[in-house]
């Protein structure tokens, strides 16, 4: 019941709907038209205009990302539940931190309940760094207690529209080609806001996208189109990056497999995919499948987010921390 609005926009425009068997199809024309609406270029703008970004083309930023549950602390070098300091204190790192260009909120704030998470995160965010914000919102209420809270830091909605320094990821695809419904409502809210979104769609080769390379970017390249189409179909010209994060899944045990080459490889990819219909990218790099700063960990981080670089990725997350 919730994306029956969204559903009835795309069948007033053309798309083929099955209620009952719950299917949408997309066709072709119906795509192309939608996705040469959206802005080739986007500017990620910083609250003091001195770390503005400007995804354009092979233009390569690289920041922190994830949604840890825990953090290895300092003091005792024992992993534990990160808190809201945590966020703050990551936050200042990242401010004085030249070559990290923006601030993806890396840890969650277990210590203060659920339903408070999306303003508190932002404000400590917002708080700690001037250079671009970004985080996923958990509902459609947490979004506009942040949208309310950047507005009055902007100087008024209007002020935020023209220059958005912050932004949202919208977990819209449930892989394999799935709309999840919160996040897919959560996206059109902020494209009504002008506010930018990161359409993030993780399909894990093996798992929920097919073995080969191939077959997962095909199927995060139909996911992105999706995506994008209801986007410009919700606000023509809503700032949006493609937002394909492939990895792929470990066949003895179906983890998560993050420091893998093909995880690179295929993320460098999403920058070929994103530039061949010319639309900014947000992808990951820098994953590592050890739980400790540690030689492998290097290396992995490394070469991922070397891959990705070179390829010329506008906006990597996952290269600092995690």
């Amino acid at each position: 019941a919730g994306l029956e609005e969204t559903v009835d926009l795309l069948a007033g425009a053309g798309a083929t709907v099955d209620r009952k068997g719950k299917r949408i199809r997309f066709p072709r024309e119906l795509i192309l038209d939608q996705v040469t609406k959206a802005p080739s270029q986007v500017i990620l703008y910083s609250r003091d205009g001195k770390n503005d970004l400007d995804l354009t083309e092979d233009k390569v930023h690289l920041g922190t990302g994830g949604a840890a549950v825990k953090i290895l602390d300092l003091e005792t070098g024992e992993p534990r539940s990160s808190t809201l300091k945590d966020l703050y204190d990551l936050g200042r790192l990242v401010d004085g931190l030249n070559h990290i260009h923006f601030f993806l909120r890396p840890c969650i704030p277990t210590d203060i309940p659920e339903a408070d998470y999306d303003v508190n995160m932002f404000y400590a965010c917002l708080r700690a760094t001037a250079k671009h914000v970004m985080s996923g919102v958990n509902d459609e209420a947490g979004l506009a207690d942040v949208i309310e809270l950047a507005s009055l830091l902007a100087g008024g909605r209007e002020a935020l529209k023209a220059k958005p320094f912050i932004s949202v990821i919208t977990s819209f695809a449930i892989s394999p080609l799935k709309l999840c419904t919160q996040s897919t409502r959560i996206m059109q809210a902020c494209n009504r806001e002008g506010i930018p979104v990161a359409l993030s769609a993780a399909p894990m080769s093996g798992s929920t996208s097919p073995m080969t390379m191939a077959g997962t970017l095909a199927q995060v390249h139909a996911e992105q189109l999706a995506g994008i189409t209801i986007c410009q179909l919700t606000r023509a010209g809503a700032p949006l990056l493609y937002g394909g994060i492939p990895g792929m899944a470990n066949m003895n045990t179906m983890g998560y497999t993050g420091g893998g080459v093909e995880c690179g490889m295929m993320n460098a990819a999403i920058h070929q995919l994103a530039a061949h219909i010319e639309v900014p990218n947000y992808n990951s790099a820098g994953l590592s499948d050890t739980k400790l700063p540690d030689a492998q960990a290097g290396w992995e981080k490394a070469m991922t987010i070397l891959l990705g670089a070179m390829g010329g990725s506008n906006y990597m997350h996952h290269s600092a921390g995690m």
